[in-house]
């Protein structure tokens, strides 16, 4: 039996969102596909070798973002704001990308910078709600 004169918990669970979910998914699906299409083919697994340290950052912070993404989908409200950050740093990184790409009058969307641009603001979004519904627990919980 609960003590009524205790706080009330926060919900471990994030809020539905079914459009934050499929765009999790997507990222992920795509993350996942980008690696194993790279170790896959014989002429790009050798170019491994050949990318740069920043590179590599980026890519672990994409493999980290879609295990993150796989949590969100499950509604795990403690990798909210790891998603929030990787999320972030996965934008800069794609920014600068196409930001390259444009200066070599390369013009093409991103598909990925687009996905981390709906996400970033699914999760602001998730996160002002989850901020108000903890500033109501609190005020429920002060005598």
């Amino acid at each position: 039996m609960t003590d009524p004169t205790s706080p009330p918990l926060r919900p471990r669970v994030l809020p539905q969102d079914h459009f934050r979910s499929i765009v999790a998914a997507l990222i992920t699906l795509l993350t996942l596909y980008g690696w194993i299409d790279a170790l896959g083919r014989t002429p790009m697994r050798h170019a491994l070798m050949a990318q740069t340290r920043l590179w590599w950052i980026e890519q672990i912070v994409s493999f980290v973002l879609a295990i993150v993404c796989i949590g969100i989908i499950f509604g795990k409200r403690s990798l909210l704001a790891p998603a929030f950050w990787l999320t972030v740093y996965s934008l800069v990184f794609d920014i600068m990308r196409w930001i390259f790409e444009l200066v070599e009058h390369d013009i093409r969307i991103p598909v990925a910078l687009v996905l981390y641009a709906l996400f970033l603001w699914r999760l602001w979004i998730t996160r002002r709600q989850v901020a108000a519904t903890d500033d109501t627990l609190v005020a429920d919980a002060s005598p």
